[in-house]
């Protein structure tokens, strides 16, 4: 089972930071979770879970009511900047496996055609200059249309289906995803919808997966990996678990 940095090592380290993504790498983890978001004004992703952060008059703003340069300058903690995904991936340089979740409610085709020409770019980008190779990218949402184009666009990288629920059944709509993952919730897991998804070819990737109740489930119900805010803890208590 993979041990995947849910926004790096943010358990200990600020999230979608590069100091998070360093120790998660030092934590020897199988592979790295990232958010991003859409800055309409600059036309790129930059590396955040929220659409909305604390201005410095302590009033939450959304990401768009800002400049890029504003954007960066603002510490997250221990004077880690917001980074733009292209920053990200350069940091991160090939040394592991990137999840890039992409937090995008986009619609319309002219939406969806933007963002995926902007995370395109970028992506190739770190194939040819970051050391990356193909098989290093995961590209996963709950925005199913986006995933869709995704693939269209990206033939190459694999995507995976977000969910948060137990739907009625799963062939369908990964099916026509053409989708390789399933990532869900916890909280909505079972040994069927494992099974089945195994059935159909899928891996189950599961999140957020910090207790150690949770993290012995899923190995009980042969998931293929667990996102987690503690790569190391979750590492150590494999270690335990196949001593005893």
């Amino acid at each position: 089972m993979l041990i995947i940095a849910h926004r790096g090592a943010s358990g200990e380290f600020p999230e979608n930071s590069l100091l998070a993504f360093e120790q998660a790498i030092e934590q020897n983890c199988d592979g790295i979770e990232l958010d991003i978001q859409f800055h309409q004004p600059s036309k790129t992703f930059i590396v955040i879970h929220d659409q909305h952060i604390i201005a410095t008059t302590s009033v939450k703003k959304h990401i768009n009511d800002f400049s890029l340069a504003q954007l960066i300058q603002p510490p997250l903690g221990d004077q880690q900047p917001i980074v733009t995904l292209a920053q990200a991936l350069k940091h991160i340089a090939g040394r592991t496996l990137v999840n890039i979740e992409v937090k995008s409610s986009a619609g319309t085709q002219q939406e969806i055609t933007e963002q995926i020409k902007c995370l395109q770019q970028n992506i190739q980008h770190a194939l040819i200059h970051d050391h990356f190779n193909q098989a290093q990218f995961i590209i996963s949402s709950f925005n199913h249309p986006f995933l869709y184009a995704c693939k269209k666009a990206l033939p190459s990288i694999s995507t995976a289906a977000l969910i948060a629920h137990l739907p009625l059944e799963i062939e369908s709509f990964t099916k026509a995803l053409d989708c390789h993952y399933l990532n869900l919730d916890v909280a909505s897991i079972n040994q069927q919808i494992v099974t089945n998804a195994h059935q159909l070819g899928l891996k189950v990737w599961v999140y957020t997966v910090d207790e150690y109740y949770d993290l012995a489930l899923c190995r009980q119900l042969n998931v293929d990996a667990v996102f987690t805010n503690f790569p190391l803890n979750s590492r150590t208590s494999k270690a335990i678990k196949c001593q005893n």
